[in-house]
């Protein structure tokens, strides 16, 4: 028997000038469980990667907030620093979402996404929050070395190198998965046969970090 899905939306304002719409997908009956998933600055959350990683967060019985950056649709530059405005922003809406709401935070980041989600879980609590990085970059690492997390990064990644690699090993409680002859996107440039074989497994290891 499956479980009724309710979308919802949590909006909240932007310094861009528009309301970003971060969607909220919840079972009925009440999950305990939220996965939490940050895009990439150019990888939305409807793309392979992390579309299917919300298909798997659904599939293990959590409710899942897909978060929006409000700079993304932005045709205007604005003082400051954008990314404590994204960070301000995405809190918000996981604040609005999770707060004494749930047993198990887990946050699921791409690429620049993996900073914003480092930055919120320092704000939420690590010893709350389970985080899965998916193709990290070398700002991450600080946030990667205090927690215990899962990250996976391609072999071929040029913004996550082998001293990167290295460094990130040091951190005992680092499930670390490198996917061979991937790039940053984690796939395969000229295989796509291998390239899907790549999301299968990713996909899993998402299924597994929120099981």
């Amino acid at each position: 028997m499956f479980n009724l899905i309710n979308k919802s939306y949590i909006k909240v304002k932007t310094i861009w000038g528009y309301d970003t719409n971060n969607m909220l997908l919840t079972h009925l009956p009440k999950s305990d469980s939220i996965a939490v998933i940050f895009p990439g600055a150019d990888y939305s959350c409807d793309k392979p990667l992390l579309h299917y990683a919300r298909k798997a967060a659904l599939l293990s019985g959590c409710d899942v907030l897909s978060l929006e950056y409000g700079f993304c649709r932005a045709t205007n530059p604005v003082e400051g620093n954008p990314f404590s405005q994204i960070v301000k922003d995405c809190y918000e809406a996981v604040r609005l979402c999770v707060e004494n709401k749930y047993s198990n935070i887990y946050f699921i980041s791409k690429s620049f996404g993996t900073s914003v989600a480092g930055e919120i879980s320092n704000l939420v609590g690590y010893e709350k929050v389970n985080n899965l990085f998916l193709t990290p970059t070398e700002e991450t690492i600080p946030y990667i070395l205090k927690s215990k997390c899962t990250v996976v990064s391609g072999e071929r990644d040029k913004h996550f190198t082998q001293a990167n690699i290295d460094t990130v090993k040091r951190n005992n409680s680092v499930d670390l998965h490198i996917i061979d002859k991937a790039a940053h996107s984690l796939e395969i440039d000229d295989d796509y046969a291998e390239s899907i074989k790549i999301l299968e497994y990713i996909t899993k290891v998402c299924a597994k970090f929120v099981s």
